[in-house]
């Protein structure tokens, strides 16, 4: 086999491998929400929402960008490794202990004794986080993904079981926090167990100058995505209650799986690609627009329906203490749609070397976003969720004004490379659209409606994927191929 095909191979089985790790996470997350959504109420969801919202900014702030430094430096020694993996346990050490002084005074803040509890209990991952970080980023570098699939799945399950639990329990929105620390504790437990070879094995600062250079730039692009991606549970915690910031929390429940199973799946694989590419063969734009044609023909056609089965959707798999949702789900679900154009462009950036153009959009961006939630909240909770489709549509426009100096990025190639996608997403919506706008359907048979505008959906996504020759129809055939080779072998 020749070397160009390697990567390819060795790219194609570790995207493989992480779907289907996400796929087990999604199995196991779908259920915990479902059962979570009759368990708990929409104020005790808003609680959790809020701090965990601040959370995952501190945790921006944890990372320092260290991770990322890993996968993309060109040569890695013992010294480097050492370095990266004191610089990121003194600052996760430091963060959790102020996260832990400053619950009460944010508790305060919000007017709410339960997320000074919640951050509390949640502050102690700060302080095992670091003995997983720099293996796993290690891990990724080498595209291990098998061991990580393993480690995460782990995890997730864990978290998963144990959040159901307690809330059944009576544990309340603590069984949340309670779910998260138990899930990381069994993550680093996996770190350690498949990924020992990778671990670190001493500590220095040698580097540190190295790594403060990239870090410092990369955390103002972190921490400004993290504040802007929580910029709307935080603002509405804050100006329209806790019951807001639940509903808020279910309405983007659907898009939150979706952006944490599929487009995780594919960045946790994208990112050291896009590294390898631009350190080897110097074709990461390529990849990226291949990138975008694949999740393009998976999300367009997903939150499209979600646009249509949205009421369907949040009656059935939450209940109707969640039918205030239902319009929230609708505008996320489009914004969500225009995002999966930039979704994938962030990490491209750093990928090549752009780290200061990353930083400098990804913080334009998040700007704005922030300022128009904070504008729409004095309307409605409807009217924050609205604004996120001109947020996401801002932020396609100011990437692709970095992206047009690649040639294979400029505007005329992506849109024809898109084209297929776009057919796809027409045809699967024929059958769901059919089911929903017929007069009454809907209300008088729910269920079965559902799963027909389900397994019409499919089946159009499937026969325009054959039709236009999309470029996963090809991948479907390999599925499909391996599956027979395996399962099916001919017989002599």
């Amino acid at each position: 086999m020749s070397n160009d095909k390697k990567p390819e191979n060795s790219t194609r089985r570790a995207l493989t491998l992480s779907f289907v790790q996400r796929i087990v996470t999604l199995v196991f997350s779908f259920g915990s929400t479902i059962a979570l959504s009759r368990l708990l109420t929409p104020p005790e969801i808003g609680v959790f929402s809020v701090a965990a919202g601040l959370l995952a900014l501190v945790n921006m702030l944890r990372d320092f960008g260290v991770s990322e430094f890993l996968v993309q430096e060109p040569h890695l020694d013992k010294a480097l490794i050492h370095t990266v993996f004191t610089m990121n346990l003194v600052i996760a050490w430091c963060l959790g202990g102020m996260l832990l002084s400053a619950s009460n005074v944010i508790a305060t803040f919000y007017a709410d004794p339960g997320v000074g509890q919640v951050l509390r209990v949640m502050s102690i991952m700060f302080f095992l986080l670091p003995f997983g970080t720099t293996t796993q980023a290690l891990l990724s570098r080498e595209l291990e993904f098998g061991k990580l699939a393993k480690i995460h799945t782990v995890g997730s399950i864990t978290r998963c079981c144990t959040k159901v639990a307690l809330a059944y329990a009576g544990f309340s929105y603590m069984s949340l926090a309670w779910g998260a620390v138990a899930g990381m504790i069994f993550t680093i437990a996996g770190f350690t167990l498949w990924g020992w070879r990778y671990r670190a094995r001493g500590i220095s600062f040698v580097h540190w100058r190295r790594v403060m250079h990239f870090g410092s730039r990369r955390t103002v692009s972190d921490v400004a995505s993290q504040l802007g991606d929580q910029s709307a549970s935080l603002v509405i915690g804050k100006m329209l209650g806790m019951t807001s910031a639940g509903l808020f929390s279910r309405g983007y429940g659907v898009v939150s799986m979706y952006r944490e199973n599929i487009v995780g799946a594919i960045e946790s694989v994208a990112f050291p690609a896009f590294a390898r590419e631009h350190r080897e063969h110097a074709k990461a734009p390529e990849l990226l627009l291949k990138a975008l044609v694949y999740t393009t023909g998976i999300g367009w056609p997903f939150f499209s329906c979600g646009i249509l089965l949205a009421y369907p959707v949040i009656r059935i798999l939450f209940g109707d203490q969640w039918d205030a949702a239902v319009p929230l789900m609708r505008w996320l679900c489009a914004a969500a749609l225009i995002g999966t154009l930039m979704y994938q462009c962030n990490r491209f950036l750093v990928a090549v070397g752009r780290v200061g153009t990353a930083t400098r959009v990804e913080v334009a961006y998040q700007c704005a976003r922030i300022g128009i939630t904070i504008a729409a909240a004095f309307y409605s909770l409807e009217a924050v969720a609205a604004s996120q489709v001109l947020v996401y549509v801002f932020a396609t426009v100011i990437y692709y004004r970095q992206l047009r100096v690649y040639g294979a990025l400029a505007i005329g190639n992506c849109a024809r490379a898109l084209a297929p996608s776009a057919v796809v997403t027409l045809a699967t919506c024929i059958v769901p659209a059919m089911i929903v706008f017929w007069p009454g359907l809907v209300m008088q048979h729910m269920v079965a409606s559902f799963v027909l505008a389900f397994v019409g959906g499919v089946a159009g996504w499937i026969v325009a994927i054959v039709a236009t020759r999309h470029p996963l129809h090809g991948e479907l055939q390999s599925v499909l191929s391996r599956l027979r080779a395996r399962y099916c072998p001919l017989r002599a």
